[in-house]
């Protein structure tokens, strides 16, 4: 885990954030297989059916970002 929640500012956009969390994977596969795992899913159960909002993000490293 990089990142999850800490100081943030909203700089443009709908003020409904807060909180992040930025997680590294070695591939872009690895994420996904993460967030469709059985693990995963048994975690997530209780926010999905209501008790909270989340947009889940999965981003492959370009050629901007060092590896």
């Amino acid at each position: 885990m990089l990142a999850r929640g800490g100081r943030f500012q909203i700089m443009e956009g709908p003020d409904k954030f807060h909180r992040f969390v930025v997680i590294e994977f070695a591939t872009l596969e690895q994420g996904i297989a993460c967030f469709k795992s059985r693990e995963y899913d048994e975690a997530a159960a209780f926010r999905r059916k209501g008790a909270g909002e989340v947009e889940t993000i999965i981003v492959e490293a370009g050629d901007a970002t060092p590896q």
